[in-house]
């Protein structure tokens, strides 16, 4: 896991999990609303995707809402395709979940 900090202070983090044999996921990818657009979240993604690659891995995935267009371009700019999609009943209103993947 990655912590960014603004001032000393957490403002945003990810994680990288391991899920099978040269695949990763990415998790917990958030950052603060304020710090939105300042280039936080693109440092966390490049350094998740260069841990991937340093560790060997064959491929990322994470998964994603199709509202949040502003995290589909970053990953779209990092070459992440959408692979998958579907509604999802479980966060009190449906939401459709997007599957997103990059080889590396």
């Amino acid at each position: 896991m990655y912590i960014a900090e603004n001032d000393a202070l957490p403002c945003g983090c990810i994680a990288i999990t391991h899920t099978d044999d040269g695949t990763a996921q990415i998790r917990f990818y958030f950052i603060e609303q304020e710090l939105r657009g300042r280039g936080a979240g693109h440092q966390l993604i490049d350094r998740a995707i260069d841990f991937c690659r340093d560790a060997k891995y064959g491929r990322i995935f994470l998964w994603t809402f199709s509202t949040l267009a502003a995290a589909r371009h970053l990953y779209a700019s990092r070459g992440f395709q959408m692979t998958d999609s579907h509604v999802n009943n479980d966060w009190g209103e449906p939401v459709l979940e997007e599957r997103w993947e990059l080889a590396l």
